[in-house]
Formats: C-alpha cells, sequence, structure tokens
C-alpha cells in the first residue's frame, strides 16, 4: 500500500470507531511510523510503505481503533513545548494544563527576586506528579533547574525522572502520599490532583475511563477530597510569602478557593483555560517575609 493509501485507510477506520480528530491521528501516526514529516509523507504520498513502517503503522492504528490514547501509543507528547513521555502508569499532560504552567512560569521571577535577596534560590515541589510535566516545565523554562516531585505512585515517579533527565533538570523524588513524607517548606508548591468525582469516572470517553490511571482521576465523590488535604497540610509547607497553584476541573473552582481563604491565603486568583473555562487557583501565604 501506499502512503495515501494508509492514510486514508486509518482515516476510515478511525472516523468509523467514534474518534472525532480522525484525520490529524492518521498524519500523525504515518509520521511516526515512517519518520517523515508530513510535507515528505506528502511528496512521497503515491509510493509503497516499506514493509517495517507499514507494520509499525498497523500496530498504531489497532491500538487506536480500540480508543487507546495516542499519546500511550507514541510514548510521549508535547508539554510548554518539551518533549515528555508518556505510559500508562501516569495521566496524560494536556494542554488545559499549560494555563498553570505558564501561570506558575510568570510567579517564578517574583520568586527567584524574592529568594534572591536573601542568597538562595526558589524551592519548587510539584505534588502528584504524575509525568512530572508542570514542575519540571516550570524548573526548565525559568531557569531554575531544580525541583522536587512527588507522587504516590512509584511507577510514576520513576517516569517522572526520566523526563526531569531527558529536559535537563535536577529533580528530587519523594514517594508519598501528597505532603506525608515531604519535608522542609517550599516557595512555589503546584499540583494537579485527581478531581473527577467516582461515580462520574465510567461516563467519560473510553480514552479516560478504560486507559488512564483511576489513582490519577479519582477525586472521592463530590472530586474534592484530595484538594480538602492539600490545604489541610500546604500551609505548614509554605515559606513565608509562598504560593500555591492548582489545577481543578471547572465545577470546583469556587470550593477550592474558599479552601484557601479559610486556610489564611491571600492574592486568590482564578485563571480559566482557553474554553473560557475556570481551571486553575491560586494564591499567596499571607506573609511576605521570606524564610
Amino acid at each position: 500500500m501506499t502512503y495515501r493509501e494508509y492514510l486514508d485507510k486509518a482515516t476510515t477506520e478511525l472516523k468509523n470507531a467514534g474518534i472525532e480528530d480522525h484525520t490529524s491521528c492518521a498524519r500523525i501516526m504515518i509520521c511516526e511510523a515512517s519518520g517523515l514529516g508530513m510535507a515528505a509523507v506528502l511528496l512521497h504520498e503515491h509510493e509503497q510503505v516499506p514493509e517495517a513502517y507499514a507494520k509499525r503503522f498497523e500496530e498504531f492504528l489497532s491500538r487506536r481503533v480500540k480508543r487507546e490514547p495516542l499519546e500511550y501509543i507514541l510514548g510521549h507528547t508535547s508539554f510548554m513545548g518539551l518533549e515528555i513521555l508518556c505510559s500508562k502508569e501516569c495521566l496524560i499532560p494536556r494542554f488545559d494544563t499549560e494555563i498553570l504552567a505558564e501561570h506558575v512560569l510568570a510567579e517564578t521571577q517574583k520568586a527567584k527576586e524574592r529568594c534572591g535577596a536573601v542568597g538562595r534560590i526558589p524551592r519548587i515541589l510539584d505534588i502528584c506528579t504524575g509525568t512530572g510535566c508542570i514542575g519540571i516545565s516550570v524548573a526548565a523554562l525559568s531557569g531554575i533547574n531544580e525541583v522536587t516531585l512527588s507522587d504516590i505512585s512509584g511507577e510514576a515517579l520513576m517516569l517522572a525522572g526520566k523526563n526531569a533527565v531527558k529536559c535537563g533538570v535536577r529533580a528530587e523524588l519523594v514517594l508519598s502520599d501528597l505532603f506525608d513524607s515531604i519535608e522542609g517548606k517550599y516557595d512555589i508548591i503546584t499540583a494537579n490532583p485527581p478531581y473527577i468525582g467516582s461515580k462520574r469516572i465510567e461516563e467519560l470517553e473510553p480514552e479516560v475511563a478504560v486507559y488512564e490511571p483511576r489513582l490519577a482521576l479519582d477525586g472521592g465523590e463530590d472530586g474534592l477530597l484530595f484538594y480538602r488535604r492539600i490545604m489541610a497540610c500546604a500551609p505548614d509547607h509554605m515559606a513565608k510569602g509562598a504560593f500555591l497553584a492548582l489545577e481543578t476541573g471547572d465545577e470546583q473552582t469556587d470550593a477550592v478557593a474558599s479552601m484557601m481563604e479559610a486556610a489564611g491565603m491571600t492574592g486568590i486568583k482564578v485563571l480559566k483555560d482557553l474554553a473560557g473555562l475556570p481551571r486553575c487557583v491560586s494564591g499567596y501565604r499571607r506573609d511576605s517575609v521570606l524564610e
């Protein structure tokens, strides 16, 4: 079969499987299977696909029509311009989460100035780290290049460590159920905790409900379980003037903002994603004197 025939075949099969982005998905898979860019694929579209490429492409296609996420099939994705390794042990980094990472990244400059006044670099902690995409991208793009990554899953933490090395970031890896094994205080704390209500998970698309780890999705009955736990402990691990940023579901921002306010935080802000939905809540420890 030619490149064009494989593209047409994949587009049809993916569409029949209920995959909305069937055209772009087919193109990404043929490029990954062949190692060619899309321009080269189109240039050679009437040529026969070499057997090794065809075999790889057929494997990709057979997995994707079963609704396995493309990121797991390929083993990587892009986040904040960085290539991040993916595996079924971790939640897939999503574009909406870049809203949180960009917000925190903007905050790092202020933290660098404050911490520089007392002769140290900002300490960054990313809990529920998964692939490590948030903490690693913030550390890498801010030039701080150091971060503490924490997760309850040892498999996730191993992958986060690989991503840190890949992105040139020095990472301390801590196996911990939220703050249970965390020591010391930090200037920036980030988290994208599980926030899907337990009963709602089965209603999600198969890519999420079937393939992504429930441990990274299930936020308890109302989806707020982990926010309550985070806010019960986070203040004890925040240096004076520290910044906390949490990704949330679009129906949870008001509740999480109220939790931050009850914990004595100030400058509480809610950010929206590109769809205009509330996506992130952040705030500061009320005092401003560094420890």
